[in-house]
């Protein structure tokens, strides 16, 4: 299991990932390293920067909704 996908609106995750030279991230955890590789490909070839934060125990509370550090922020990663 990846956890990802989680923390911004529909909207904003329909509308165009590639932003201001740069590319929308997403942030995802999961403790099956396989499983990360693979939806981590998905997204980059989809036009976001996957950001790994680590297994679900930790990195999950990190865009766990609600109440998450990291929900609801539209970053960019440039590059």
């Amino acid at each position: 299991m990846v956890k990802v996908v989680n923390t911004l609106p529909v909207a904003l995750l329909a509308s165009d990932p590639n932003q201001t030279g740069g590319h929308r991230v997403l942030f995802m955890s999961g403790d099956d390293v396989d499983a990360k590789t693979e939806v981590s490909g998905l997204l980059t070839r989809a036009g976001f920067a996957a950001i790994d934060l680590g297994g679900l125990a930790d990195g999950g509370r990190l865009h766990e909704v609600p109440g998450g550090l990291l929900t609801n922020l539209n970053l960019i990663r440039l590059g």
